[in-house]
């Protein structure tokens, strides 16, 4: 009975000590009792905040895509849409997303996989602690595309220094005068076609009705050559009143016959 008694009190005064040791210490040692642990998580998220409050105020709008980290951290979900598709997905929290660009107080983000796009508030990020952390540096300038000269376009006509002397003016060459009929040995064209409708050598027309008698240039006809003449005369015709040419061959001062000068047949 007295062992239990005593085992007892061992008990007793090891949970009074447990109890009341910390608040006794400082009276019986004149040291403090050290602070009760704090969770890991705490004194990060504490650290954060520290990290932040000293960090100078970043205006993100006026951040350059260099300047800013390739993925953020989500702390709270995100849906993500294709706008070709119209299909969504949801992100959950916990996931690194990649960044693509500040929009206002939104992240606009991507999976990394797929066309799909997303707007999340930039607090439920952690895109200020790494700017904090690691502070974005001068930016870096996009190349611009290269530019291919356009070549000038050559003038139509060569510029030269010095006064414009005139062009040299062509040489006319003036237009041959018409050799005149050569003349038919025996007498005038004009004189034979005049005696050949006389005469009555011909029964189309009579001689009253030519208006013009005309001397021709010499012709070869079936072989032999002539010296021919015109004569134009009026007649009636189912069209009206018309003016009419007979073409005279001519030999020997004398018209051998009459003939039409578009078909060459004879006219009697």
């Amino acid at each position: 009975m007295k062992q239990f008694l005593n085992f007892l009190g061992i008990i007793a005064a090891g949970v009074f000590g447990y109890i009341y040791e910390p608040k006794l210490r400082p009276q019986l040692t004149g040291v403090e009792a050290p602070a009760p642990e704090v969770e890991q998580a705490v004194i990060e998220d504490i650290a954060v905040d520290e990290t932040l409050a000293s960090a100078p105020q970043i205006d993100l709008a006026s951040l350059a895509p260099s300047q800013l980290p390739e993925r953020v951290l989500l702390s709270a979900e995100v849906k993500v849409a294709d706008s070709t598709s119209g299909v969504v997905m949801t992100i959950d929290a916990g996931n690194r997303v990649k960044l693509v660009r500040i929009d206002g107080e939104n992240a606009v983000i991507n999976p990394g996989e797929g066309p799909f796009l997303g707007r999340v508030l930039i607090s439920d990020t952690d895109l200020r602690q790494q700017l904090a952390t690691n502070p974005p540096g001068p930016a870096t300038a996009e190349p611009e595309p290269p530019v291919t000269p356009v070549p000038a376009p050559e003038p139509d006509v060569a510029v030269t220094e010095g006064p414009l002397e005139p062009a040299p003016m062509p040489e006319l060459t003036p237009a041959p005068e018409p050799e005149p009929a050569p003349a038919v040995a025996g007498g005038d064209p004009v004189k034979a076609m005049q005696e050949s409708v006389r005469t009555a050598q011909i029964k189309e027309f009579t001689f009253d009705q030519v208006l013009t008698w005309e001397a021709g240039s010499a012709e070869d006809v079936d072989g032999e050559t002539y010296q021919t003449g015109l004569a134009s005369y009026k007649a009636e015709t189912i069209f009206g009143v018309k003016t009419i040419q007979a073409k005279a061959l001519i030999k020997d001062g004398k018209v051998q016959r009459w003939i039409w000068p578009k078909s060459g047949m004879e006219i009697k």
